[in-house]
Formats: C-alpha cells, sequence, structure tokens
C-alpha cells in the first residue's frame, strides 16, 4: 500500500497532462500568420467564415476554390460567377467604401497590388486582417488559388484547381507553333493607347502563347503613340472588348485609322477582340485566356 500515494500521484500528473492538449486542441483557433505580397506578416484566424473581396480576380478565385458562401461583401465589378450579384457591395477596388467593409466584420479581406493603399492602410489599422496578392504572370494565379486554398482551409479543391489548370496549360503549349516569332500587341484602350507591357499577366500570355510582346521593353500598363505601333508593326493585336454600351468598337475604331493602315496586323486583318472580363482579370479563368490567346497568335 506505500505505492498508492505514488500511484495516485503519477494518474494525477497524467490527468493534468492530457487535459493541457485537450485544451490546447480546443483551442485550435490561433491565428496563423500568413506573409502576403507586400511582405506583410498577416493574423489569420484558423477558422475563416466572412471574406470580403475587393476584386474581381479574388471574387473568382475564393469561388473557385469553394469559398463563396464565405463571402460577404465584393465590389461593384466582382460580376461572375453567377449569383455572386447577390453579395454586397462595397464600392470600387479604389474607391471602396472603408466603413462598409468594416461593418461586414470580416475575418479576412482580400486585395491586389491594384487595389487602392490608403484605404489598405485605414483598414489595418482598424485592425482589419488585409491580405493583398501580386498578380503579374500566371504563376502569381496559380500561387494565389494555392495560398487562398490554405487560408479559407479548402487547400484540396485549391491544390486540385490548380493541377488541372496546368495541365491545359501544359497541351496548349505542346501545340506546333508558326514559323519564326509573332509580333503582338495587347490593347486594353485606345483613346489613348493603353497597352499591356512587361509585369503584366496578360504579357505572360503572350509568351506562354509562342508571341512576342512588341512593348516587352515597357512596364505594367503602358501607354503608347500610333507612331509606336506603326514602327514596331505588330503582326497581331489583340484587343479587349469595352464595356460601356453604346460606343464604337476599339477593333472598328483602330480599323478606321488612316494612320494605322500600314500595320501588318490590320492590314492583313489580324485583330483579335476578346471579353475584358476574361482577359483582364487574373483569375481562375486565365487558362481560357491563353486558349484564345494562342488561337488569335497561331491563326
Amino acid at each position: 500500500m506505500k505505492y498508492l500515494p505514488l500511484l495516485f500521484g503519477g494518474f494525477l500528473i497524467l490527468s493534468i497532462l492530457l487535459a493541457g492538449c485537450t485544451q490546447e486542441i480546443t483551442q485550435g483557433k490561433e491565428p496563423r500568420t500568413f506573409t502576403d505580397d507586400t511582405g506583410v506578416a498577416c493574423r489569420i484566424p484558423d477558422h475563416v467564415e466572412r471574406v470580403v473581396s475587393l476584386a474581381p480576380s479574388e471574387t473568382e478565385i475564393c469561388c473557385a476554390v469553394g469559398g463563396c458562401d464565405l463571402v460577404v461583401g465584393r465590389t461593384d465589378y466582382c460580376t461572375y460567377p453567377s449569383g455572386i450579384e447577390r453579395v454586397q457591395t462595397v464600392g470600387g477596388p479604389r474607391t471602396f467604401s472603408v466603413e462598409s467593409v468594416i461593418g461586414l466584420s470580416p475575418d479576412l479581406v482580400l486585395a491586389t497590388t491594384v487595389t487602392d493603399t490608403t484605404r489598405i492602410q485605414e483598414l489595418r489599422s482598424a485592425g482589419v486582417t488585409v491580405v493583398v496578392f501580386k498578380l503579374e504572370n500566371v504563376d502569381d494565379i496559380y500561387r494565389n488559388i494555392q495560398s487562398l486554398g490554405i487560408l479559407l482551409g479548402t487547400r484540396e479543391t485549391a491544390d486540385e484547381l490548380v493541377s488541372t489548370l496546368k495541365t491545359r496549360q501544359d497541351e496548349i503549349q505542346r501545340r506546333p507553333g508558326g514559323s519564326g516569332p509573332v509580333k503582338v500587341l495587347y490593347i486594353l484602350w485606345d483613346e489613348p493607347l493603353r497597352v499591356a507591357a512587361n509585369h503584366t499577366f496578360q504579357d505572360d500570355l503572350i509568351t506562354l502563347a509562342g508571341g512576342v510582346n512588341i512593348v516587352g521593353d515597357a512596364d505594367g500598363y503602358a501607354t503608347i503613340s500610333e507612331e509606336t505601333v506603326v514602327s514596331r508593326a505588330p503582326d497581331v493585336i489583340i484587343v479587349s472588348r469595352e464595356h460601356t454600351a453604346g460606343l464604337v468598337r476599339i477593333t472598328d475604331r483602330l480599323l478606321s485609322k488612316q494612320t494605322l493602315a500600314e500595320v501588318p496586323a490590320i492590314k492583313n486583318h489580324r485583330v483579335c477582340e476578346m471579353d475584358a472580363d476574361l482577359v483582364n482579370r487574373p483569375g481562375p479563368r486565365v487558362i481560357e485566356a491563353l486558349e484564345m490567346f494562342s488561337l488569335c497568335i497561331h491563326a
């Protein structure tokens, strides 16, 4: 019987240890740290239940990885997938209402480097967690998808999506191309001429599709002159179809310009018009855009 106190003491210590483990598991809602693409370390709740998206691309990615039901706020331009328009809007990507975002009590706010930085800082100063993504190429999009899968607890869905997209990308890139490089220009707007240069995902699409961006020596979304288009002589021009109803199409305006009449793309009728939502949003539909770029460049 002299060992009974020791035995009892052992059971007591074991019970305390087990209680501590159980408490630690129950308290598994400790915030995680995630470093975003601007280098900011963000504290993410273990279970994200309310998301506000400040970019159409982030809304699409969120839904694509299985987090659509978590979205409680969006921008005016977040129009895809179908049904997302029922979610409350907080304004534009650069003009959103900070008060509206805070009022939605989000666990997580999704933004990109296009989002207004001053407003992002105001949200962070108010204690709101904001994660900012950089989307300059297709690999950035893949990483964005996988990161959201981790943050939203849908990692398997996100990984499967990226695997599918990469397989489709490989299939497109394995297709035989033409003889020699094809010079390409991507135009977002024509008054003035606003084009996609280096460090844009459209530039990456041109390269992946087997083309050469004639303004690859410029940076970001650049404004160029008609003289530049003439001198660099693109073989193919890809045009973003504008949203504004009632306007003459960008394609028609380009074709009507006598100053551009001798540009090979216009002279040979190799001007492709594409849905702006599809080719201007760096989201999960990016491979559809790559498919269209490839067909246009190698037509």
